[in-house]
This record gives C-alpha cells, structure tokens and sequence, in this order.
C-alpha cells in the first residue's frame, strides 16, 4: 500500500527537521543553563531547538526580568534562553499544527491556540519556580532567626552570624543571605545589600525582617531580641495561614461528602430495602 502524498510530504518535513537539528547543534549550541542554575527541563529543550533569527523578537519580554532574580535564574543568559525557549515554543506548535492538520484537517483550528500555549509555557514554568522558591524562603525564615540568635547571643556580630546561619541552613535563603553578604564584601552599604534582598524574594516577611534588621542598627536596640521577636511573629503568621487554610478546606470536605458519600450510603440502604421487599414480594405473589 503507497502512502497519501501528504503521509509523505509530513515525513519528509519531519526527516529534514532532525537533520536541521542535529547540524544547528553541530554549529552552535544553545545555552541552557542560567548563571550556574539548572533550567526546567521544558524549557531547556524548547531552548534547543532552531528557530529562525527574525522570531527572536516576537519572543522578547523585558519585564520577566524580575521573576528570573525570584526564580534563582538571574543574568543576561537566563534572559536569553527564556527568549529562545519561547521563540521554539512558537516553532514546536507550529510544526504540531501542520501534523494534526495533515491528519485531521478540523484540528489545524487548533494552531493558535497550541503556539499561544506553547509560547507561554516557559514563562509559566519560571513562575512556577519562583513561587515554589519564595514559600521555601518564607518557611526557612524562623529556622534563620533561631540559628542567628544563638550566634548573636554568643557574642558573634550581625554579619559573621548571618554567614554562619546561612552556611548551617543552605537552601534558597542560604543562597539569597550569601549573595546579599558578598554584596556588602564588594562594597555595597549594609542598608542597599537588605533592600536588594528584600527586592530579589519580593516577600513582606523578608522585608519586615529587613525594617527589623535596619531597626535595630539605627536604634541600637539589643538584636538577640528583636530577632527573637520577629521568628515568633513568623510563626505565628505561619499557624494564622494553616487555620486560614484549614478553615477554607471545610466547606470544599463538606461539599465532597455531601456528593459523593451520602449518594453512596443511600444507594446502599435502597438496595438492601429493594432486595428485601423483592423477596417478600415474591414471597406473597407466589
């Protein structure tokens, strides 16, 4: 049996993509990693693939700059591999759409909406990851004031107990409270370095520790105690969210059980009911 011409002519285009592939890495390959920081996997592979020079424009986005810092992806390369990511969202949707067209004719309607979503997934990924990153700093949050009280309390200053707290916690915190002290290294004020911090997470908690910290300096106030204070304000915002949290889950539990177990343990009584008066109808009527 001899294939259709179109059966041949996706084939032909789908032989001449991978040899385009495979000679586009040969040449140049694309970066996929941003300032030592392993990328999403989606995104690193939509950064692969060759995409022509006159759609890296369309896939410009200057103001995803911020979310990158929030993500721990910051630097002119991550900037550049989430543009190229999205330009080869654009072309892997568009190669998609040419497939199911030239097996299903109706489903070529699809094509803008599979490039839109295609393009949109790296950014999403990315802001995925900053949110997911930002609550492990707001939940390391008490862990670093604890550990920065025992340092202060034994007699070591703000920024020797800062670095030691950071190195003992590690994480995505250690890693913010590491680059805001080689800042101050480098000859950044103490004050600019905190407001940098505060910027780069985008969290009020970490800016309300900031406003502590700052307090502190200015006022000379004993700052054992006030970050003693403030990781037990931290963890009492952190019990207020799970009572919120839990007290949303109630009426969504409630609306479960009344669709789904009631309708279940009716259903069982009423088929216990029918078989028993099944059997003494049957009983009567002979």
């Amino acid at each position: 049996m001899i294939p259709s011409p179109p059966v041949m002519l996706m084939v032909a285009a789908l032989v001449a993509a991978g040899m385009g592939v495979r000679q586009r890495r040969r040449t140049r390959p694309a970066p996929v990693r941003a300032a030592g920081v392993q990328l999403p996997g989606a995104v690193a592979a939509l950064a692969r693939v060759p995409v022509p020079p006159a759609l890296l424009p369309l896939a410009q986005r200057p103001d995803f700059a911020r979310t990158l810092v929030a993500a721990g992806m910051p630097g002119l390369m991550a900037v550049d591999t989430l543009r190229r990511a999205r330009a080869g969202g654009m072309v892997v949707g568009a190669l998609v759409s040419m497939a199911l067209g030239v097996f299903a004719l109706p489903l070529a309607l699809l094509a803008p909406v599979i490039v839109i979503g295609l393009r949109l997934l790296p950014d999403r990924l990315v802001a995925a990851r900053a949110v997911r990153r930002r609550l492990a700093i707001i939940r390391a949050l008490p862990d670093l004031l604890d550990l920065m009280v025992i340092c202060v309390e034994a007699g070591m200053a703000l920024d020797p107990a800062l670095r030691m707290a950071a190195a003992r916690l590690g994480g995505p915190l250690g890693d913010e409270i590491g680059a805001t002290l080689d800042m101050q290294a480098l000859g950044t004020p103490r004050r600019d370095a905190y407001r940098a911090l505060a910027d780069r997470v985008g969290s009020d908690d970490v800016a309300r520790l900031v406003a502590a910290l700052m307090q502190a300096e200015e006022l000379g106030t004993p700052l054992a105690r006030a970050l003693a204070g403030q990781a037990e304000s931290l963890r009492a915002a952190r019990r207020q969210m799970a009572r919120d949290r839990a007290a949303r889950a109630a009426p969504r539990i409630q609306l479960v059980v009344a669709l789904v177990m009631v309708p279940g343990a009716l259903l069982l009584v009423l088929g216990v009911m029918v078989v028993e008066l099944a059997g003494q109808i049957g009983a009567v009527t002979g």
